[in-house]
């Protein structure tokens, strides 16, 4: 009799970036929000969110942050049958 089996690996990669200072005057859809207000619209929406007639996101300019801590954890290890 033969029988496959196969391991599988996960991981989990954690990246910490820089902080980046946001100006909501730079972004009109903040105007008029509490801190509270503006911090929960930028984390939901930071992908739709544009400075001016620039081609980058908030997002984008996030990612663009230096790597401050990198960490690789939460490794398990699993058979296939």
């Amino acid at each position: 009799m033969e029988i496959k089996a196969q391991a599988t690996e996960y991981f989990t990669t954690y990246i910490v970036r820089d902080e980046l200072t946001i100006n909501t005057d730079d972004y009109p859809e903040l105007a008029g929000m509490s801190e509270e207000e503006a911090k929960d619209y930028i984390k939901w929406n930071a992908t739709d969110m544009y400075k001016g007639e620039e081609g980058y996101s908030l997002l984008d300019e996030l990612l663009d942050q230096e790597i401050i801590k990198n960490k690789i954890s939460g490794d398990e290890t699993e058979v296939l049958v």
